[in-house]
């Protein structure tokens, strides 16, 4: 895999999750949570998350897509939708992948919202405020990340390279090239 390198490793990211599973036990300690996992980005993050969460967890999938490639389209779609009587009147945890414009934590957050649950709260296993278009912020984080684009652990480039056990970045590498232009030599960078 060229052009990438590890920015979260394994370890790192077993024992965030680790953290993350023992803070939202605190809050809900013996009361039935439902986690609503968003496919497909976050399923790695959410088994790992639920097999340290020591409390009552049922789980739950939701499909949604707004990217194509590396860039998000601004709209979001709804591929696989949730019953409301497994959300009313219940605890419930959005898990996601990674936020960054907002807009899909956002849509969920109110789609959700609208099925009555008793809570109703955020997790994220990447959070990439700089990106951020909407205002919501999750309420729960693995890592702050910055503007980059990330792979691995569910997290993909065209559905690829989600099995990777870690999570690697594209770097940018800066190849200089001298052009001859109106005789001055300017430096062009290639992504």
């Amino acid at each position: 895999m060229e052009n990438f390198e590890i920015i979260f490793t394994e370890k790192q990211i077993q024992e965030r999750t680790k953290e993350l599973a023992e803070t939202l036990y605190k809050v809900y300690k013996n009361e039935e949570v439902i986690f609503v996992c968003t496919l497909k980005g976050a399923v790695f993050f959410t088994c790992d998350l639920l097999k340290k969460y020591p409390g009552d967890a049922i789980l739950e999938f939701i499909k949604i897509s707004s990217y194509s490639g590396e860039e998000s389209t601004g709209r979001i779609k709804l591929n696989l939708d949730i019953k409301k009587e497994n959300i009313e009147n219940k605890h419930v945890v959005i898990v996601e992948d990674i936020v960054d414009t907002g807009r899909s934590l956002k849509y969920l957050h109110d789609y959700i919202m609208n099925m009555n649950p008793k809570s109703l709260a955020t997790c994220a296993l990447l959070d990439k405020k700089m990106k951020r278009i909407v205002p919501i912020d999750p309420d729960y984080v693995g890592f702050e990340v910055d503007d980059l684009f990330v792979i691995g652990y569910g997290l993909d480039y065209d559905q690829r390279y989600r099995n990777l056990p870690y999570i690697g970045a594209k770097i940018k590498k800066l190849l200089s090239i001298q052009l001859k232009c109106c005789s001055s030599y300017k430096n062009v960078i290639l992504y």
